[in-house]
C-alpha cells in the first residue's frame, strides 16, 4: 500500500503506476476519457484536480482509493 498525503504524492503514486503498466500519459488519458493535458496536470500534483478525474484515473489503472486513520509517523514516505 502507498501512503499519499497531498496532491503531489497522488500525482507520484498515478505516474509509478502508469510507467509501471507502460502507459503514455494519452494512452491513459484515453483509457480514462481524458486528454493528455488532464493527466498531466494531476502528475505534476495540482490541488485543482477534480476527486471524480482522480477516481477515474486510479480505475483505468486498477487501483483502489483506501481512506485510514493518518498515522503519527509523519517521516514515512510512499
Amino acid at each position: 500500500m502507498q501512503l499519499a498525503r497531498d496532491p503531489k504524492q497522488i500525482g507520484n503514486i498515478i505516474r509509478r503506476a502508469r510507467k509501471k503498466q507502460g502507459l503514455t500519459q494519452s494512452q491513459l488519458g484515453d483509457k480514462a476519457g481524458f486528454r493528455q493535458a488532464t493527466v498531466s496536470h494531476v502528475e505534476n500534483g495540482h490541488a485543482s484536480a477534480r476527486i471524480e478525474t482522480l477516481l477515474e484515473l486510479f480505475a483505468a489503472l486498477d487501483l483502489e482509493l483506501c481512506v485510514a486513520e493518518r498515522s503519527k509517523d509523519w517521516s514515512i514516505e510512499p
